[in-house]
């Protein structure tokens, strides 16, 4: 059989599938391997995870069948592999140190991409092209024109990528939207939004150190500038340090701004002002912002009030408010929590707990499936569009000046300043 009709026959798998095989996500089960009772190993989705520090050794992948491992750093890829080969009572899973390598394989469905943020949008775009459906992490993009162009390459290819906001797929968060959206806090005017933020390691002195062997650090790097090694760049660290990430406000920012955007219906939009401030470290390696204090202003009146603090996020209305949390849902008054949606009314996506089949990652793969991109919980344009509200805050805060922003045109209204910051050059040969 040819590679093109293999290719022709998983998709015709895939598109009659029920979702009612789904495997259960985040954790590795025996189920999600391909053990005893569910579909031989010819009509599987197979996946493969691409990053497998922190994050990546949280989620692993999903599907029936973990196939490969990708990482710059053997010892991550190996204590993944021995997880994944455990737990499937298999050695069938390959370790790579290329991500290139996974995609040429027509016997991967789709890729879980748990890389560093500068990697996420490249990585995704390659997978997209090579026909895989991706689960990518939250924030989807280091900048916002690299996000624009990965929800632009998506949607040419059709492709179904789910990006790593589960929150949306948190009963709680379901709830607290769809109230919002149907008006049972009488009309909104402020959305007050929580999150931890860390300086990293302060203005701790540094020294180039050597490179561990078992690391590549250079794809490491990957589109970043060149840099010498320090342990306090890489792995968790990277988050801190502005070539690779956005800090909290990417981190925690692109999980309840999102919330805050879900609630207040504009994902497809954003704020059309933003003003504020926040602190960063002036020596060191890390150099996020921290302790922020953000507002953004909507075309319909609507303020969202970004700040350094708890973590959660706080919908207030002419009639009342609630609350949210991944530990809380409240209301005041209480009485709003009761409040029927009708069958007439706003119903948001699709979400609640685990054991009813609404996991984030078993929404992605009912899609799979499926074939259906439209059932996505969070599809690359809303993640985009989410994380395009981080990145304005990090923007505003470095510029320390109220700017004007067009979300239809998404670019900054006569300012060339701030346009500029909406995009950073990739080092070669890294490029879509």
């Amino acid at each position: 059989m040819s590679a093109e009709s293999r290719r022709s026959g998983r998709r015709d798998f895939l598109k009659t599938l029920t979702a009612a095989t789904v495997a259960a996500p985040y954790v590795i089960t025996s189920n999600a391997l391909g053990a005893t009772g569910v579909a031989p190993a010819s009509d599987r989705i197979t996946t493969a995870l691409i990053g497998s520090g922190g994050r990546g050794q949280q989620i692993i992948a999903g599907g029936d069948q973990v196939v490969a491992v990708c990482d710059v750093d053997a010892k991550h890829a190996e204590r993944t592999k021995q997880k994944i080969d455990a737990a499937s009572d298999t050695m069938g899973c390959m370790i790579y140190s290329d991500f290139r390598g996974v995609l040429a394989r027509d016997d991967i469905d789709a890729v879980v991409v748990a890389t560093p943020d500068h990697w996420h949008t490249l990585i995704a775009a390659a997978a997209i092209k090579a026909g895989k459906a991706v689960y990518v992490e939250k924030p989807l993009s280091l900048t916002i024109r690299e996000g624009r162009i990965l929800a632009d390459i998506a949607q040419r290819y059709g492709a179904i990528v789910q990006v790593g906001s589960q929150q949306r797929s948190d009963v709680k968060f379901h709830r607290a939207c769809e109230l919002v959206r149907n008006g049972r806090i009488g009309e909104l005017k402020t959305v007050r939004v929580e999150i931890p933020t860390r300086p990293g390691d302060g203005n701790k002195p540094w020294t180039p150190q050597a490179v561990p062997p078992e690391l590549d650090y250079d794809t490491w790097l990957g589109p970043a500038p060149l840099a010498p090694y320090h342990p306090d760049r890489c792995h968790y660290k990277f988050r801190f340090v502005t070539d690779y990430s956005g800090g909290d406000v990417t981190n925690w920012g692109a999980h309840q701004l999102d919330i805050a955007q879900w609630g207040i219906g504009a994902d497809d939009s954003g704020p059309v002002e933003v003003e504020g401030h926040g602190k960063r470290n002036q020596d060191g390696l890390h150099d996020v912002f921290y302790d922020i204090h953000v507002d953004f202003t909507y075309a319909s009146g609507v303020k969202i009030e970004l700040r350094s603090g708890g973590n959660g996020v706080t919908f207030v209305g002419t009639e009342g408010s609630i609350f949210v949390s991944r530990s809380k849902l409240e209301a005041d008054p209480a009485s709003i929590l009761t409040s029927r949606i009708g069958p007439d009314e706003i119903h948001l996506a699709r979400g609640g707990p685990e054991n009813e089949g609404g996991t984030h990652m078993g929404i992605w793969l009912d899609c799979i499936r499926a074939r259906n991109s439209k059932a996505l919980n969070v599809p690359v344009e809303t993640g985009h569009r989410s994380a395009t509200v981080c990145h304005l805050a990090n923007i505003i805060m470095g510029l320390d000046r109220k700017v004007q922003w067009d979300p239809a045109a998404e670019q900054f209204v006569d300012d060339d300043e701030a346009n500029h910051m909406t995009w950073r050059p990739m080092r070669a040969p890294w490029t879509f």
